[in-house]
């Protein structure tokens, strides 16, 4: 039984998966233990972006920013969506080059020049899944504004988040099972990677969409569903 109140010890988010209840911890783990475990899961935004999407309404376009898997297209695909794939982590990672983030790299004129290769409102939905998370804060600023301006009106954003510092060795990656369930794998990476975010990070990265919805989920996962806001009668 967890301890509520004034003399609960603090939580500690690098240790423990606060979107899992105690009481569904994994037998054999210690509510302590690093859980980063590679499980499917069900995801109750994937599933309302999919009920809200419709392949027959304009632009019809699914954008995947990576890195991108041959299942996830082929979900996409079979329900009746164009598909098309930016990796753009690693693309940021060519152009920043393997020296360290600094100052001048980050600065706003260099940041706000910074565009997405598409036009505007040319899709339906884009998925960042474990994307935006990976950038500096300003860097995923700016590809967050270049998704409004490509999504058209109404259209979705759906980002995954990791909610606690857990391995900082890992990559995660993210296959679609069904329309409500995800697959979840981490891989070792040689260098850690900023991961720990929060939902008032969220919402302000956000904060240019309409509307946006923030949920836990299990595996230190944190799940937004953004949407651009839909043209006004009479525009």
């Amino acid at each position: 039984m967890s301890v509520e109140g004034p003399d609960a010890p603090p939580r500690d988010l690098r240790r423990q998966d606060y979107a899992t209840p105690l009481d569904n911890v994994p037998s054999g783990s210690r509510p302590g233990d690093d859980l980063l475990p590679n499980r499917a899961y069900p995801s109750n935004l994937v599933w309302r972006m999919t009920k809200a999407l419709d392949p027959e309404k304009v632009p019809g376009r699914i954008l995947d920013l990576g890195p991108t898997n041959n299942t996830n297209i082929q979900f996409w695909t079979e329900n009746g969506f164009g598909v098309t794939c930016h990796d753009l982590f690693t693309h940021e990672s060519r152009r920043v080059g393997a020296s360290d983030i600094s100052p001048l790299t980050l600065a706003n004129d260099t940041i706000r020049k910074l565009r997405l290769p598409f036009e505007s409102e040319s899709f339906s939905a884009i998925c960042a899944w474990n994307v935006l998370a990976r950038l500096p804060f300003v860097l995923a600023q700016q590809y967050a504004r270049e998704c409004h301006r490509i999504l058209a009106p109404s259209g979705l954003l759906h980002a995954i988040f990791v909610d606690a510092d857990g391995r900082p060795d890992t990559r995660r990656q993210y296959r679609v099972v069904d329309r409500q369930t995800l697959q979840v794998s981490s891989v070792a990476v040689p260098r850690p990677l900023p991961t720990s975010w929060i939902d008032a990070e969220i919402r302000l990265l956000l904060s240019r969409f309409g509307a946006c919805e923030i949920q836990g989920t299990p595996a230190h996962t944190r799940e937004a569903l953004a949407q651009r806001e839909p043209v006004a009668i009479g525009a």
